[in-house]
């Protein structure tokens, strides 16, 4: 997600672009997610304010039965890129150390993807699941309960909880 700016630099303070996104992001950590939205570029003193609404489809897989699953993640950001070459003269700026900024290259390219991952993995879901009512896997066989249930006895799946298993076997015997 490659974009250049040189001419909005050359248009001045105030100069707006707005952009479709439609391809893919790639990263070290995860599979390739389709990416789509809209970006705008506003060019401002320091640099260029990127606006983006942006939605990622993103293979996951369910945290309670383990099914693969598509999500959407919608990303909204507003975050300045700052330039490093001085657009007129071609000199180079002095960069603080600040690593919370992102940048515009010498040769005025500005690149949405370390933002746009880093406002996906704020955005993603901890544990994402196929369905809201998800059942899940049966702690001692295995089987996805949402297809059915087990063979399984229904006890306790922990020892430490034999004693209070056994006491609500024997309140169901009374009954």
């Amino acid at each position: 997600m490659l974009f250049n700016v040189s001419g909005l630099f050359h248009e001045g303070i105030g100069a707006t672009r707005r952009h479709q996104v439609e391809g893919t992001l790639y990263s070290e950590t995860r599979e390739a997610e389709q990416v789509a939205g809209e970006v705008e570029f506003l060019r401002t003193k320091a640099g260029v304010l990127v606006r983006a609404q942006l939605h990622l489809e993103e293979p996951e897989i369910c945290s309670r039965c383990l099914q693969p699953l598509q999500e959407t993640i919608s990303i909204d950001f507003e975050e300045e890129f700052r330039t490093i070459v001085d657009p007129h003269s071609g000199e180079v700026l002095e960069v603080g150390a600040d690593d919370d900024i992102f940048f515009i290259d010498e040769n005025h390219q500005l690149d949405l993807t370390e933002a746009v991952r880093q406002y996906r993995e704020a955005s993603a879901e901890m544990q994402p699941l196929c369905r809201p009512d998800c059942k899940g896997l049966c702690p001692r066989c295995g089987q996805d309960l949402n297809l059915g249930t087990c063979g399984c006895s229904a006890g306790p799946v922990d020892n430490r909880w034999a004693a209070l298993g056994a006491l609500l076997t024997d309140t169901e015997g009374k009954e």
